[in-house]
């Protein structure tokens, strides 16, 4: 039968040393994935519609007369 070998806890003030530390890197690997996730959307943009003053109007109804109807 083997014995699990499990680590020593840390000292207090170490872990209170190193808590700053480790929340920067933590802090940082969130950023640089926000980052990259960002690259990736910006690297195929799709081009936004230019509404012109025309096209921003609503469209006028076809007349009655225009309108195909099936027969």
């Amino acid at each position: 039968m083997t014995t699990a070998v499990t680590a020593q806890p840390r000292h207090p003030l170490i872990r209170w040393a190193t808590a700053p530390f480790r929340a920067f890197r933590h802090l940082n690997q969130e950023l640089l994935g926000a980052g990259e996730a960002i690259a990736r959307s910006n690297r195929f943009p799709q081009p936004r519609p230019q509404a012109g003053p025309v096209q921003a109007k609503h469209p006028q109804p076809a007349p009655a007369s225009k309108v195909p109807t099936r027969a």
